[in-house]
């Protein structure tokens, strides 16, 4: 059997894609007219329709066209579609096919699969397996690998857990990364940092719906200036449903900080995201978060208020790197509008494999703060930050990283400029 034109740079990972296209020996191009429904709905479908690319393959099932890429190419399409009955249907049209059948027949343990019925997943990967030929290794492997990734689901631990630790120098600490108390303190100092990230999945319906509890927690201590260690905890719930190609996802959580061993700040947290691949290897994604930001800390009462931020996120994978492109819109309601920017942020990061168990990575990120001041001009500020990162996978799942950073803000209000470089060293691994 031979993989026709529109598998493209490899084959997918099991459960999660299809083999996009097949063609039957038997049909070749010269037995099929270049304005054919047939070609129509190849076209339709390397664009990205699986609507039209649908409907332009039963229009050719009903013109009297009966060859297995047929009915192959319109399981492909009702799969995308989220329509899993007519994949399934489709399939086994295709499974009449000898040819055909052990491909026909890994699809619709993949279609049994998305629907949770996994005594027929287990059924026809198997018999995936037993009907291909010897010779056909990639149908085997296929086949071979969806029945380990069952097995290793049913074996998964109910928690995902995953730890670092590291060791850093900063020369030019800051009070709370990342928050509106932008003022660096202008000295330097070590620090660890230990990080705790704990997934639980809920519910699940196979893959087309279900839902997780998140909670993260960290720690970041300096040696020497107490006054700016940092620790911070998250509690989140999320619900995410497959919709045809798109995957939308709502949850709210609740998230605290503390620094000096104090409270600092605590925010309730509404998020939506929808998701959808793009091309073969590649996701697009949007998300809206909404905090509530209450300030703990009576030094910073001002601070309290509403924040909304969207993001459009690019990302994808071409061979050995893989990359992104992100951006940003933050709008902010605080008791004091001086301190309520409208801010514009553009990241893009790229990561390579550099040999079998190193991987280095560069993240470029600009940021744009407008700050609508009463009684006096307003502020601006732009932050550039970089960071390099290189990650060596270890034994056993541990893997070491080093990442440098660099970090330049300037703002027409002198006392808000500062440059800072930190470096840290640390060691994690999934559980």
């Amino acid at each position: 059997m031979k993989l026709f034109q529109s598998i493209q740079g490899g084959l997918p990972l099991v459960f999660f894609l299809l083999i996009i296209f097949l063609s039957s020996p038997a049909l070749r191009a010269e037995e099929i007219p270049a304005a054919s429904p047939f070609q129509a709905g190849i076209t339709a479908f390397k664009q990205g329709d699986y609507g039209k690319a649908l409907r332009f393959f039963q229009q050719a099932e009903s013109s009297g066209l009966n060859k297995p890429s047929l009915y192959y190419n319109i399981g492909v399409c009702s799969y995308k579609l989220g329509r899993y009955p007519e994949a399934e249907d489709a399939f086994r049209k295709t499974a009449a096919f000898p040819e055909m059948a052990p491909l026909a027949y890994y699809n619709l343990g993949i279609v049994a699969e998305k629907q949770a019925d996994h005594k027929n997943a287990l059924f026809w990967l198997r018999k995936s397996y037993d009907t291909a030929k010897t010779d056909d290794s990639k149908i085997r492997e296929l086949a071979k690998n969806a029945l380990r990734e069952m097995r290793i689901a049913k074996d998964r631990p109910a928690w995902n857990r995953y730890i670092s630790a590291g060791l850093g120098y900063d020369d030019n600490v800051e009070l709370v990364a990342d928050s509106d108390v932008l003022q660096a303190s202008n000295q330097e100092d070590s620090f660890a940092d230990l990080f705790v990230f704990l997934k639980r999945t809920i519910t699940t319906d196979s893959s087309a719906s279900g839902s997780f509890l998140q909670s993260g927690l960290s720690f970041l201590k300096y040696a020497e200036i107490d006054e700016y260690d940092t620790g911070t905890a998250n509690l989140e719930l999320f619900y995410w449903k497959k919709l045809g190609t798109y995957q939308v996802e709502g949850g709210t959580g609740y998230h605290y900080i503390f620094f000096d061993g104090k409270s600092y700040e605590q925010s309730p947290m509404l998020s939506m995201q929808i998701s959808r691949p793009l091309w073969s290897a590649n996701l697009l994604r949007f998300l809206y978060r909404l905090n509530y930001l209450d300030n703990l800390n009576e030094d910073y009462d001002y601070l309290t208020g509403w924040r909304h931020r969207a993001m459009a996120e690019l990302s994808g994978k071409w061979g050995s790197f893989r990359g992104y492109l992100a951006y940003t819109l933050e709008a902010n309601n605080r008791d004091d509008d001086d301190y309520s920017p409208l801010r514009h942020t553009f990241t893009t990061g790229l990561k390579v494999r550099l040999q079998d168990n190193l991987d280095g990575g560069l993240t470029f990120s600009y940021r744009d703060s407008d700050y609508d001041i009463s009684n006096q001009s307003d502020r601006e500020e732009e932050q550039l930050t970089t960071t390099a990162t290189l990650t060596y996978y270890l034994q056993n799942g541990w893997e070491m990283s080093c990442k440098v950073q660099h970090t330049d803000n300037e703002s027409n209000y002198s006392s808000y400029d500062y440059k800072k470089e930190a470096v840290i060293l640390s060691v994690a691994r999934f559980f």
